[in-house]
């Protein structure tokens, strides 16, 4: 049985994923513009650690103090 996105229950391709930093779930995270995936994450810079990182859709809307963090994929 395929694995499924934790975020939006569809199907996850062996491209494509990401896990998140904050609770782990693994979710579609495009890895280029022209991916045939929609986000259900974002990227975001973590200015302590100077890293980048992912965090699923849900963990952003519970964590509003990420907001100012979150890089524009768009």
């Amino acid at each position: 049985m395929a694995e499924t996105c934790d975020v939006c229950g569809e199907p996850l391709g062996e491209e494509n994923v990401s896990r998140c930093l904050i609770c782990g779930r693994r979710f579609h995270m495009a890895w280029s513009t022209d991916a045939p995936v929609e986000n259900c994450g974002h990227a975001f810079f973590d200015e302590r650690s100077s890293a980048l990182g992912f965090i699923c859709s849900p963990c952003v809307d519970e964590n509003r103090e990420i907001g100012g963090s979150i890089i524009d994929m768009g």
